[in-house]
């Protein structure tokens, strides 16, 4: 009897994600044809994609591989610690937003009887070329994830301001010229809406306001709103070659949204005061609420 083969000694992930990119073949190393990638290219395109850097396309390119970028793709999809998944846009949150939001949370939790009489507003910026935010990367399940934040640019964009009730939608607003602290109105706390004008009006006018923790998006159901209206609007991709055609989308989506799903949104407070509550502070799931959903997270 010949002498058996000692194992390979690579690990696992790498060991599946090889034999995924040669295609099904006889473990006899002589059959078959000779591998696009050799086992070497192989850690070196899973190394650099585990950083979260690159894109197939750019794996091709560095390591100037022959394997085609639909190989790469295989490649990566095989291997069990990575995950192709969307950057998260989200400010992080100090030890005094986190306390702050508690303290939020833990106030309004005892009055749920509030949210019937709530009006949620926020703004939103729609862009000619696509929504922002849908920055994907190849993510190592065992690092943490990854980030960013893009800064507000002028130009090929439209900026609308809506609310909602339980008593329904207000109309769309459009802002079309630049905004400043004599005329943002914004209910939520961020610093750009911020104005002592706007506050001195809503006092005349005996409008009640609502204390809003800052970098909580996931307490807002509005973004819920905006959420689903930006996945209408960009539907397969579309693009926009002016600002009458996004403008003219934008108000098909915001007259597509149904109050059952407002409702079912208002009927969230409570569990995402709840949620913060659990998680002492920190972002809760609730900003992945999609449009539609009769059940699951809102």
């Amino acid at each position: 009897m010949g002498r058996e083969r000692p194992s390979p000694t690579r690990s696992t992930a790498s060991r599946r994600a090889i034999k995924a990119g040669r295609g099904p073949q006889s473990d006899d190393r002589k059959a078959g044809r000779r591998p696009v990638l050799s086992d070497r290219e192989v850690r070196q395109v899973v190394r650099a994609a585990a950083t979260g850097d690159y894109f197939a396309a750019d794996l091709k390119t560095k390591f100037s591989v022959t394997a085609s970028v639909r190989t790469i793709q295989r490649l990566l999809k095989n291997v069990d610690h990575l995950v192709y998944t969307k950057m998260d846009r989200t400010l992080p949150l100090t030890a005094a937003h986190k306390s702050a939001r508690m303290a939020w949370a833990q106030e309004h939790i005892l009055n749920p009887g509030i949210w019937e009489s709530t009006n949620f507003s926020d703004e939103k910026k729609f862009n000619l070329d696509g929504p922002e935010g849908y920055k994907f990367y190849s993510h190592d399940l065992r690092q943490p994830t990854q980030s960013y934040v893009r800064r507000q640019n002028g130009g090929g964009s439209v900026m609308v301001c809506g609310a909602f009730s339980d008593k329904g939608k207000s109309k769309l607003a459009i802002l079309r010229d630049r905004q400043n602290s004599d005329y943002v109105f914004q209910q939520v706390n961020a610093s750009i809406h911020a104005s002592r004008e706007t506050k001195h009006f809503l006092q005349e006018m005996q409008v009640s306001t609502m204390v809003w923790p800052a970098r909580s998006p996931d307490c807002n159901p509005i973004e819920n709103v905006w959420s689903a209206m930006a996945s209408r609007v960009y539907a397969h991709g579309r693009q926009y070659d002016n600002v009458d055609q996004l403008e003219a989308a934008i108000f098909a989506a915001w007259d597509s949204i149904e109050q059952e799903y407002l409702l079912q949104l208002l009927e969230s407070n409570s569990r995402r005061r709840l949620a913060v509550i659990k998680e002492k502070g920190a972002l809760t799931s609730h900003k992945k609420v999609r449009f539609g959903r009769k059940r699951g997270w809102f």
